[in-house]
């Protein structure tokens, strides 16, 4: 019986298993995957004075796919509905995440809320869409190209529906093909279903679109653990036989 006659063969395997194991064990990091969320109208409204706001949900299914990081909030209006100047676009009157499923534009206040939001400039990366003539320097609810969450309130459905400059208040305007990104200050899980609540201040037919940044993990280190010990088991018999 010939014995180690397949050396060359173990010995390519035993390095290759090692290399393997090592670019696992080096990639721990993760995947980010996005899910386009579709928003369902509530009945009712809801605001401030007047409070005209409507309030749409979208449903974040299920999935244990990883955690949830940032959501995108994008003006869909087609430069048409609401006013022009300084409140063109979508009127971001709030935006809650939730675990609570409503229908009614009237409970979305009354409902708890995962607290993963941070509306400062530090959380919030504003893309300004365009505004309709006449123009301002700001959008509303915001300066600089910054929101400005004194003002727009993003926390609270609380939005004065008026362009009146003495009563106008609660809600921020993205402008036309704005939008607005919310880096969560921590991991949501999507092992359980979640709501997505946003408010269109006037209920005037401005439309947005929405989208969720998903981190997926790549496989854990035990997967490369588990190559090193297959590496280190043959490389083990090797020397025994060698003997």
């Amino acid at each position: 019986m010939k014995n180690l006659s397949s050396f060359p063969s173990v010995k390519f395997l035993t390095s290759s298993i090692a290399t393997l194991a090592i670019s696992l064990i080096s990639s721990q990091s993760a995947t980010a995957a996005t899910l386009t969320l579709d928003f369902t109208k509530l009945t009712g409204v809801t605001g401030g004075s007047p409070g005209i706001t409507a309030v749409f949900r979208a449903e974040i299914p299920a999935s244990n796919l990883g955690d949830i990081t940032s959501i995108v909030i994008r003006d869909n209006s087609n430069s048409t509905g609401g006013s022009p100047g300084q409140v063109s676009g979508f009127d971001l009157d709030a935006i809650k995440l939730s675990t609570n499923l409503i229908n009614s534009a009237a409970d979305v206040n009354s409902i708890s809320a995962l607290d993963v939001f941070d509306f400062s400039s530090a959380g919030t990366i504003f893309t300004p869409g365009t505004q309709r003539p006449p123009t301002a320097p700001d959008l509303f609810g915001s300066t600089g190209g910054n929101i400005n969450n004194a003002v727009a309130t993003l926390g609270s459905f609380d939005a004065n529906s008026t362009t009146d400059p003495s009563l106008i208040f609660g809600f921020v305007s993205l402008g036309d093909n704005g939008q607005v990104q919310f880096n969560l200050t921590s991991p949501v899980s999507t092992a359980n279903t979640l709501y997505l609540y946003i408010g269109e201040v006037g209920d005037n037919g401005e439309l947005a679109t929405g989208e969720v940044t998903i981190q997926i993990p790549e496989p854990t280190g035990l997967a490369a653990l588990s190559f090193m010990g297959i590496y280190f088991a043959v490389s083990r018999s090797k020397k025994n036989k060698s003997k």
